[in-house]
């Protein structure tokens, strides 16, 4: 096998490699509820795909049988039919992150018009070799229009850095870089790839942009809290408005600890940090499923739940101090450790923000709250 054919093939499937380990990952956190999220999962999915299939177009060329010529055709048929379609989902990706909006479809349309020149030129080339050729000795060529497949996507991700620069003053610094790290390699990687046949860059630098990407859009500002483990409430907030945009039956429910600040004067600080650790750890075992649980701040913790009823909150309540009970085998942790709980749903036919959510379901758990100060009181009198 030639050097230059084995090197691109160790780097192709290297890369993809390493992306199999990322969106493991990123199943692991289950940090892949909201609409960026879900495409950056599609993103790296067909990154992988396309660093795999011309990879192994590269190992089958030359090789002189009829079968792998088929096989070597229908590698690189893929490969160009899919790659407008990577460069669609960068683009959707990208304006998520400027505008922070899905309300945007005309422009998702104005986004896939390299994805259709791409599938439009990929069937023409099965009856004219206008992309690629094969040649009877299982040789790839070039063809003059794969240039416009080129132009088209490249110019899409121009259009994308546009828009961030134009916007750069409503858009966060943080993300500002990101999209210039995410553009910089591929365009790179293409460029490259043009000017100099034979070598293959442009998917392993998709890699690197989405590795880079994903330090500096998805890790940075960690979506998790540093004590407990749990979700911050953006993350909470993002799911919130994820649901909404679904139009799903969700509840949002608010928790907090009752005396909690008591605890902390009598006991310590360092007590009051392993009850808020033991109390998330036991929110995370109660919603398991379908539910993003956040620590709203100090000893409070908002759970966002799909398909939920406010019928629902007493079953969570009395498996959320089961699951304390069992937890908690500290005797700081008393059989007197109370919380207060309220809920707010969202419904068909709701006209509610996810902010006028919290709210609802903020003012509900204070009314307990009192409920439970009330009864405190009653049984000290008694």
């Amino acid at each position: 096998m030639d050097v230059q054919i084995f090197n691109a093939f160790y780097v192709n499937m290297y890369s993809a490699l390493l992306l199999g380990v990322l969106l493991i990952i990123l199943y692991i956190k289950r940090d892949i509820y909201d609409f960026s999220g879900r495409v950056f999962k599609y993103m790296i999915i067909l990154n992988i795909i396309l660093l795999v299939f011309e990879a192994f177009a590269l190992i089958v060329e030359g090789v002189d049988d009829s079968f792998v010529r088929l096989i070597n055709y229908i590698l690189n048929f893929t490969v160009f039919l899919l790659t407008p379609l990577i460069g669609f989902l960068w683009a959707i990706y990208l304006d998520n992150k400027i505008f922070e909006t899905r309300g945007r479809t005309k422009q998702y349309i104005a986004y896939i018009f390299p994805f259709g020149v791409g599938v439009i030129l990929s069937i023409l080339n099965l009856f004219f070799p206008v992309l690629f050729s094969i040649s009877a000795a299982n040789v790839y060529s070039r063809e003059p229009m794969i240039m416009v497949n080129f132009f088209t996507l490249f110019m899409l991700l121009m259009y994308v850095a546009y828009l961030a620069l134009a916007n750069r003053k409503m858009v966060d610094s943080k993300i500002f870089r990101g999209v210039v790290l995410f553009l910089f390699f591929p365009a790179m990687g293409g460029i490259l790839q043009m000017m100099f046949y034979g070598i293959s860059t442009i998917f392993s630098m998709f890699a690197l942009a989405i590795f880079s990407t994903y330090i500096a859009l998805e890790t940075i500002g960690t979506s998790r809290d540093n004590l407990t483990g749990l979700f911050t409430r953006t993350k909470a907030s993002e799911y919130m408005n994820e649901l909404i945009h679904k139009r799903s039956v969700f509840g949002v429910i608010m928790i907090d600890l009752d005396d909690f600040k008591q605890l902390n004067d009598t006991l310590g600080h360092n007590e009051g940090d392993k009850l808020l650790k033991v109390f998330g750890e036991v929110l995370m075992r109660v919603f398991h499923k379908d539910a993003i649980v956040s620590r709203f701040g100090g000893d409070e913790f908002i759970i966002v739940r799909n398909n939920f009823d406010s019928d629902d909150l007493d079953f969570y309540k009395r498996s959320i101090y089961r699951e304390f009970r069992n937890k908690a085998t500290s005797n700081v942790f008393s059989e007197d450790f109370k919380f207060s709980i309220g809920c707010s749903v969202y419904s068909e036919g709701c006209l509610k923000s996810g902010e006028e959510l919290v709210v609802e379901a903020d003012n509900s758990m204070y009314i307990n709250k009192a409920e439970n100060k009330n009864f405190k009181r009653r049984k000290t009198d008694n």
